[in-house]
């Protein structure tokens, strides 16, 4: 805005235009308006009433096709501009144009990034609003510097700005993302006579790659989770999911199981529960499935299951912790049922991982210590193609030396291929209930003679229907586990009988 000399707005005049959605751009003088606007597009510039337009300031700027609005003009609808194609642009304008981009860029590089001040509380508090604006706009100019023409920013409230690009690569908006961090962070700020030092807190999400039909709402979410994320670990990083590789898992959700999974490196949020598993012999014993679930504060009740974590976790390197997390607690609960006078067994899922290096050292002498309670611990691994190589073999062997018998959770759902567990050192077979409920009995059986023929046993997971029970009683499986049939919880204390 440009003012006549030696006349001085009052605190909080901008407050208005900048709610109306308006970017405003403080000029010492007419010559000063060109350097101070930003990006290509329709936008309006605010003068006096004052102000010549006849000026070669003014001219230049009419002459880009900027309208000019004097003072004393009605902030209204009709005033407005039409939303900018790219730029700086005004929120309503930036949003329009995500959630635009939302619907034609599911495979592109196209990112949304979120910038936060870190220390926005504290500006927010101490600082008039009128030097607030300007801060504002200062570190929008860094921003700024940092893009593209093609590119759009938009500013949040209390010191959030809003980055629309487009690169070639995803490796490209990283390191956009890092130079804008380090432009804000490295020198300070001149701001009403004061030098200001500042970081800011960044998250990147990719466009959505599915039509969630919630527009741009979802990405914008993404974004400003991962904004979140980085700023709730210190501040002054990046944080975000730049990768399609875990679809369809929301973006979001991926970010919070990285942030659990690194406190489960640490052995604090871990939690075990039981699941019991339905006996259909007589001779079935008392068998529960121990399952380590990460804490989830929002739903604590829940938590959340291997199945989701495991690959996350895995990255993490967080599985050998949790798994002797598990170990140790499985010993526990066996030491006190063999105290009680109770035959319980637990089937405990490990890595192939977890039986090697430092963490077998220490189950190996576990083992020596409670040798009474071996017998009664099943390890399950997982069923591919990895566990036929010669060294896990070779575990397996070890394994069951120390008196600890072997599971194996083929989860692909094939039984052509139950000939190969059948070939190898395991005693348990878990299958899941989706692979089994096609078959007739003795279909099934068929299948399953090679493994039968040894005398070893067979659990149905995932049995999400009580009417399964009588169905697979022809099956001569040994035992069925599904919530459906009974809950996980925190102890060891179901009543097991088999069904009648």
């Amino acid at each position: 805005m440009l003012l006549p000399p030696g006349m001085r707005m009052p605190d909080g005049w901008q407050e208005a235009w900048v709610k109306a959605g308006w970017n405003l751009v403080s000029c010492a003088g007419p010559e000063q308006i060109p350097a101070a606007l930003h990006g290509p597009g329709n936008a309006a510039l605010i003068t006096s009433p004052w102000a010549e337009v006849g000026k070669p300031a003014l001219r230049g700027t009419v002459a880009r096709g900027l309208k000019v609005i004097t003072q004393s003009a009605q902030l209204n609808a009709k005033t407005l501009p039409k939303a900018a194609a790219s730029g700086l642009l005004r929120r309503a304008e930036f949003l329009e144009l995500l959630e635009r981009a939302e619907s034609d860029s599911a495979e592109s590089n196209r990112v949304l990034i979120s910038i936060h001040v870190d220390q926005s509380a504290r500006f927010t508090t101490q600082m008039r609003q009128t030097v607030l604006f300007d801060l504002e706009e200062r570190v929008m100019q860094r921003i700024c510097a940092q893009l593209r023409p093609e590119d759009a920013a938009t500013i949040w409230p209390e010191l959030g700005f809003g980055v629309l690009v487009e690169r070639s690569s995803c490796d490209e908006v990283a390191m956009l993302a890092e130079r804008i961090r380090m432009s804000l962070s490295e020198s300070p700020f001149e701001v009403d006579g004061e030098s200001l030092c500042l970081t800011v807190s960044i998250g990147v999400a990719l466009s959505p790659a599915t039509e969630a039909g919630e527009g741009g709402q979802a990405w914008f979410a993404s974004a400003c989770a991962a904004q979140a994320i980085a700023s709730r670990h210190g501040g002054n990083q990046v944080a975000g999911l730049l990768s399609r590789a875990y679809a369809p898992m929301p973006a979001e959700r991926v970010l919070i199981l990285r942030e659990w999974a690194q406190e489960a490196k640490s052995c604090n949020n871990i939690v075990l529960e039981y699941q019991p598993m339905m006996p259909m012999k007589e001779s079935s014993g008392e068998l529960y499935s121990v399952q380590a679930k990460l804490r989830d504060p929002r739903a604590p009740l829940a938590g959340v299951g291997r199945t989701e974590y495991l690959r996350i976790a895995r990255e993490a390197g967080a599985m050998v912790m949790i798994d002797r997390t598990c170990l140790f607690h499985a010993l526990e609960m066996l030491q006190q049922e063999h105290e009680r006078g109770r035959k319980t067994e637990l089937v405990v899922p490990i890595e192939m991982e977890t039986l090697n290096g430092s963490a077998w050292r220490w189950l190996q002498n576990e083992l020596r210590r409670r040798g009474h309670l071996a017998a009664r611990l099943i390890l399950e691994l997982e069923g591919n193609s990895g566990l036929m190589s010669k060294d896990s073999v070779a575990r397996i062997i070890r394994l069951r030396r120390h008196g600890v018998r072997v599971a194996v959770a083929d989860a692909s759902g094939d039984l052509g291929q139950v000939w190969l567990w059948a070939r190898m050192p395991l005693d348990f077979l878990r299958l899941p209930y989706a692979a089994v409920r096609r078959y007739a009995s003795p279909e099934y059986r068929r299948a399953l003679r090679s493994w039968q023929s040894k005398g070893r046993q067979q659990i149905i997971d995932c049995v999400d229907d009580t009417a399964a029970v009588s169905h697979l009683a022809a099956f001569d499986i040994d035992h069925l586990i599904g919530d459906a049939l009974v809950a996980s919880g925190p102890r060891l204390d179901y009543e097991f009988a088999p069904p009648a």
